[in-house]
């Protein structure tokens, strides 16, 4: 008997992807998950470690051709920062009723800041294929 495909697709939970970029330079998009076919992403938070404060931080997701950016003006050293279902970044988790943020048939996660002097760039991508 052949195997029958179920529907909808199950997600299969991937490894995190993660982004630690030492000495980012301001206005530079860093790569945290590279264009991947098929991705449900799960959750991002992003962080950055300051001597002087940047004016933006932003976490750019490229769906399907289309760019969504979520940002946040001034943000505190060492805060983590949590893509919600808004373009602001939220230093709050995303809603728990929610599966999910974003999927698509291609999709590419960057992270920047602009602007200050930033140490490190952290970002943490929690994502799935089907």
């Amino acid at each position: 008997m052949p195997l029958q495909r179920r529907w909808p697709p199950v997600p299969r939970y991937q490894p995190r992807a993660t982004l630690s970029q030492n000495n980012p330079v301001s206005g530079t998009k860093y790569t945290v998950l590279d264009t991947t076919r098929d991705v449900r992403i799960i959750g991002i938070e992003v962080s950055v470690n300051w001597s002087v404060q940047p004016t933006m931080l932003e976490i750019h997701i490229t769906l399907d051709g289309s760019v969504v950016t979520h940002s946040y003006p001034g943000p505190a050293s060492g805060i983590y920062y949590f893509v919600c279902n808004h373009v602001t970044l939220s230093m709050e988790s995303a809603d728990p009723k929610m599966a999910f943020l974003y999927e698509g048939r291609s999709v590419k996660v960057e992270a920047e800041s602009t602007g200050g002097t930033v140490g490190v760039l952290t970002c943490n991508l929690e994502y799935a294929k089907f």
